[in-house]
This record gives structure tokens, sequence and C-alpha cells, in this order.
């Protein structure tokens, strides 16, 4: 009896010498709620993955995500989670997957999110010391309209349009609909929507509830329900802090929680009240669907996106599509 309580002893002082040994590292998330927000809850069972891995994972919500950015970039957090938009500039495979129009449907959706497991793509999610460690789709962005008299890309123009964290393509955008750009962050579209101060809003449905978008739709806005482009989170890792195979762990296990993603976006699409959306015409589809190709066009011959990114997503769309016309004539 004495010898086994003494083994047993010793097994947990090597466990917990084994768990104090462990290096911690820093993820620092973008979570509008903050602790108890939906990001934070996502990856909280992450900790104890980590430590399987051979590492402690802190997680450190951040309300800001410029903040949580640019504490990434000056080197105090290890890891971060961020949009695509604000990720573009660390490694611009990564942030060009959620380019508009580049995925049109779940079912291109879960062709991009399994082939970023593949290692043969390994190389493309790594630029110098950053890599891509988990790419999270939150949902389709559709746009959200002040008025539901916006129902057509004519009559966006002389609207006042949502440009989110700068990003080129919706600066683009507003320029080829002759929409007035107006520059918003995570922080202020909501009330600047709400408010008026914008009658052109692209996002995504997750948005509708948490910041409490149905103020700024009234008894006059709606939603079209024509998805311009899918909104996405990224993971992305200062690679040298990690072991070398850290970054496909990461991703694999981004992969094994899709069905939790899909049923957070149904769930939050299921929740807007059907007097919101706007069934776009066949005509307005159309004219969405060229006015998506000129943007990525447009961007690529600036040198804003990835070409590789973008080939990848014209091979995922004419997979499922063959018949479709871009496939016959290649961007």
């Amino acid at each position: 009896m004495k010898l086994q309580k003494y083994l047993l002893l010793l097994v947990l002082i090597t466990f917990s010498q084994t768990l104090y040994a462990l290096e911690e590292k820093q993820f620092c998330i973008y979570d509008p709620i903050g602790k108890n927000g939906p990001a934070v809850t996502f990856f909280s069972d992450l900790e104890a993955k980590a430590i399987r891995w051979g590492l402690t994972l802190k997680l450190v919500p951040y309300t800001d995500e410029k903040i949580a950015s640019n504490d990434f970039k000056s080197g105090l957090c290890d890891m971060v989670f961020l949009t695509a938009i604000l990720g573009l500039p660390y490694v611009p495979f990564g942030g060009t997957l959620g380019v508009i129009g580049g995925i049109e449907n779940t079912k291109q959706l879960n062709i991009l999110t399994k082939s970023l497991t593949n290692p043969k793509l390994n190389n493309y999610l790594i630029n110098g010391n950053y890599e891509v460690a988990g790419v999270l789709p939150i949902g389709a962005v559709y746009m959200f309209v002040n008025d539901r008299t916006i129902d057509t890309v004519a009559e966006f123009s002389g609207k006042k349009m949502s440009v989110l964290n700068a990003a080129p393509q919706a600066y683009m955008m507003a320029s080829m609909v002759g929409a007035s750009p107006v520059g918003t962050s995570l922080a202020t579209f909501s009330g600047q929507f709400n408010n008026g101060v914008i009658d052109l809003l692209p996002m995504v449905a997750l948005s509708y509830s948490a910041f409490e978008l149905y103020r700024g739709l009234g008894d006059a806005g709606g939603i079209l329900d024509e998805k311009l482009f899918y909104g996405m989170m990224e993971v992305i890792s200062h690679k040298d802090r990690f072991e070398p195979d850290f970054g496909q762990k990461m991703r694999n296990y981004v992969l094994s929680r899709m069905k939790d993603i899909h049923k957070l976006v149904a769930d939050a699409e299921f929740e807007i009240p059907s007097k919101y959306w706007i069934k776009t015409s066949d005509g307005t589809v159309q004219d969405l669907g060229h006015l998506k190709r000129n943007v990525r066009v447009a961007l690529k011959e600036k040198g804003v996106l990835d070409p590789k990114a973008l080939t990848l997503l014209w091979k995922i769309r004419c997979s499922v599509n063959p018949k479709h016309a871009e496939c016959v004539t290649p961007e």
C-alpha cells in the first residue's frame, strides 16, 4: 500500500512539473463582447488541446480589433484572431480568401476549408514569420440598407456606403457603383448605420443581434438576400514561437469545428425576421455578379490581392459550376 502511494505521488509530481514546464503562449482574440463573447467561448476548448500539444495557451480577449492586431505585430501576442481584412498585410494569400465573390455557397466553402488542411498549401499560408493557423468563415456578407427601395445596383449610386477598416475591395466597390465611401471600424459601424450616417452596410448576419442592427433597419430598411462574399476570420501566428507542425494542428482543429461554425451562422440568419429579407431580382443578381468580378480583377491588377489565392478560389467555383461563364473565360 505504501508503495502504491509512493508511485502515485511520483506520478503527480511529474505531471505537475510537466505542466509547469510548458511554455505559456498568448492567444489574443478579437471579440466585440469580451471574455464572455462568442469568439472566446468558441476557442475555450483549445486550452486543453494545447496542453496535449505541449504548451499552455492563454486566451486574451480584445474588444478592439486594431489594438489586438497592433499588439500582435509588436510581439505582445504569440497568436491573434482577427478579420481577413486586417490579416491581409500579414499573409496576403490568407487575406485574399475573403474576397468579394470568391466563394458563393456552402458547398464551395466546405471545399475551401478542407483544402486549407492540405500540406501542399502550407507554403502559401506562410509569409516570412507569419503563418495563417486557421481560417474561420463567419457567414455570408449581405447588403444591409436603410431603405428597401435600394434593391438594385443602380440604386447604390449616390448613397453612403460603409468601408470597414479601409478594406480595398469596399472602396473599389463603392467607386464602381457611384456610392460615397464612409470609413467605419468594428467599433463604430453599428452606431453609424443605426444613426443613419451610412445607407449601405455590407455585413454578416451574425452582426444583426450582436450589434443591434435592427435599429438601423427600422421599418423602412432591409437586407438584400444575394451573398456578396463570405466573411472570414483568421488565426495568425508568429511561426518561430511554435513547433513547426503547430500551424497544421491548428488548421485541422479549425476544420473539426466547422459544424459548430455553420450552426452558429445558420441560427443567426434564422433569427433575422423574414420581413427584412429583400428578394433580389434576376437582373440584380446578374449585375452584382458583374460587379464582384470587376472588383476582383481591378484589385488583382493593382497588386492588392494574392494571385495564387484567386486562382484557388476560381478552381473551387468552377469545380462546383464548370459551365459558369468565368470558367470558360478565366479571370
